[in-house]
């Protein structure tokens, strides 16, 4: 399964929320950090933990253009890093500000795109993205496009949605229509969740709680138990959300197979 978490310009905790679920995860994954304005997934949770020279532009170097996508697919691990508190998560760390992110050309995003979902499809892993917010028609669209599904992270205020109902449309005029977007609810508003999806003309995939401790643990890393990690409610909302989401991981597999 090739999962993207994107939001539009008011709905922040796509990174915080992909981090919970790949820590939540049931199958083996690999997580890539492709938001353009920089990723903060190394920074924040496996700040001096990890080493810095791998990631998407190291990647991009070794993944000649004359390379089969196998191969570029195949170079994923060994520009991953492994996370210390799953043995079966990888991460591919992003670009360090929005210059690099700008440098990564339209050809290097659909190769990007291309390799991420052969590994979904050809391996025992499954594939999570961070995307970050919707910004510029450049960037990440060949990695949305690719995606088996798109989950739209926003908040049930006034001000998100009004900003998530813009994303919707970009993402519709982007992908050709809706079919494998789905909203993600993010927090506490004065709205209830399936008012929001309604909103937003899009199937509800799930809720996730406000957990101010172990979303600044996600975002900021520090230190916290794992003890204290399994027991807080964001992680545990996560678990179950993974699981479903690992429900549908074979037959996107099989599907990708039958079209080979």
């Amino acid at each position: 399964m090739f999962t993207v978490l994107t939001s539009g310009k008011a709905a922040p905790g796509v990174t915080t929320s992909t981090w919970a679920l790949a820590l939540a995860w049931t199958r083996p994954l690999l997580v890539a950090d492709c938001d353009p304005a920089g990723g903060d997934m190394a920074p924040g949770l496996l700040a001096g933990r990890v080493t810095v020279d791998r990631g998407l532009l190291s990647w991009s170097t070794a993944a000649r253009r004359d390379l089969s996508v196998d191969a570029a697919s195949t170079l994923l691990s060994d520009h991953a890093v492994r996370v210390p508190e799953q043995a079966d998560l990888s991460l591919i760390p992003g670009f360090a500000n929005g210059v690099q992110g700008a440098s990564f050309a339209t050809e290097a995003w659909e190769r990007l795109a291309r390799s991420l979902a052969a590994t979904a499809a050809t391996t025992e892993r499954d594939v999570l993205v961070d995307t970050g917010r919707l910004g510029s028609d450049r960037g990440g669209w060949p990695v949305l496009r690719a995606a088996d599904r798109v989950l739209l992270v926003v908040r049930p205020s006034v001000r998100s949605v009004h900003a998530t109902q813009d994303a919707a449309q970009r993402l519709r005029q982007q992908l050709g229509d809706l079919s494998t977007v789905s909203a993600l609810v993010v927090g506490r508003g004065p709205y209830s969740a399936s008012e929001v999806a309604g909103a937003l003309q899009l199937p509800l995939v799930g809720v996730l709680p406000d957990d101010p401790t172990t979303a600044s643990f996600l975002s900021d890393g520090g230190s916290v138990s794992a003890r204290t990690l399994r027991r807080s409610s964001l992680l545990r909302a996560t678990a179950s959300l993974a699981a479903q989401l690992a429900v549908t991981a074979g037959s996107a597999g099989e599907r990708a197979a039958v079209a080979g």
